[in-house]
């Protein structure tokens, strides 16, 4: 860890709000410090053969936040951006991630809003989940992914959309001109980070 955010001191102060303190360090979203911890949690979720994870790209929780069985779901959209500038053409890979959550079975699943699927991100636990009960759990997901295929497609392409009207808003705010308007495509199927089950536990 202290390679990955850059071989920092056994101690340090730190604030997320300015102004700051003396000797205190200021993590703003692109401090490397940030940057390194993002970096570690997710190479090492991703890494099959890490048995010390700090995070997993599965996981089975009882809480008392949710009333029935419901499934979180970290996505990672790509999109390939085509704008032209001055007669050239230049493509770029955008990439972004999104939460979205259902509750039900893949089958038939009840989608959340965007809000309701962020606040699953705070809830917390309240009784244990057998390791056999939360296998049992992340297979019936897995075993019957293919039914949430067309809908996560669907966000994908809703996603681009408001991708594109954002960076038109942008482009015209520094009044940058091009000759048309940007062209924004989803990758399909957009990639499936992290599956989460919450089950209903006591108050």
């Amino acid at each position: 860890m202290k390679e990955t955010c850059g071989y920092l001191p056994d101690k340090i102060t730190v604030s997320f709000d300015l102004p700051v303190q003396e000797k205190e360090i200021y993590l703003s979203r692109t401090h490397p410090i940030v940057e390194g911890l993002a970096d570690l949690v997710m190479s090492t979720a991703l890494d099959s053969e890490n048995t010390h994870s700090v995070a997993s790209r599965c996981g089975v929780i009882r809480t008392a936040s949710v009333q029935r069985r419901t499934t979180l779901l970290l996505i990672r959209y790509r999109f390939h951006l085509t704008q032209v500038f001055k007669e050239k053409t230049h493509r770029s890979l955008v990439e972004d991630s999104q939460v979205v959550a259902f509750t039900g079975t893949p089958e038939n699943p009840e989608w959340l809003s965007d809000a309701e699927a962020k606040a699953l991100l705070n809830a917390m636990p309240s009784d244990n989940v057998l390791p056999q009960q939360a296998q049992a759990q992340i297979e019936r997901v897995i075993d019957n992914f293919q039914a949430l295929s067309p809908v996560l497609n669907s966000f994908a392409q809703k996603r681009s959309t408001e991708l594109l009207a954002s960076h038109l808003r942008v482009r015209d705010a520094v009044l940058l001109k091009r000759s048309q308007k940007p062209d924004i495509k989803p990758e399909l199927p957009p990639d499936v980070l992290g599956i989460y089950v919450y089950l209903p536990g006591s108050e």
